[in-house]
């Protein structure tokens, strides 16, 4: 299911909240941007490649490792690598008691 998925998977669910599964149990995440890369050629990839930007409360604090993400069109999708991120110097001001996480899908 991965593999298959896209930007235009994500784009419309801005603002929506993602669960998010993992051996810490359960975590309510917001979808706050979902990005195109300015690099690959669509015409030599499968997909062209994304990421999603995601915000979670601050503890508990998730780890870089393999979670799994209840989407809420596409049900469950397993196996996304998330990886915690420093919020841009634009979001710091409502990143109060908030932590990032982007997931890349090339």
């Amino acid at each position: 299911m991965l593999a298959e998925l896209s930007f235009d998977d994500f784009k419309d669910h801005t603002g929506r909240t993602f669960v998010v599964e993992g051996p810490g149990g359960r975590v309510e995440a917001t979808l706050v941007a979902v990005r195109l890369s300015p690099y690959g050629s669509p015409g030599l990839l499968r997909r062209h490649p994304f990421a999603i930007l995601f915000t979670a409360p601050s503890t508990p604090d998730l780890g870089a490792q393999v979670y799994n993400i209840r989407h809420p069109a596409k049900g469950l999708m397993e196996g996304v690598f998330i990886s915690p991120v420093v919020p841009a110097a634009a979001d710091l001001p409502k990143a109060q008691g908030l932590r990032f996480y982007e997931a890349v899908f090339a």
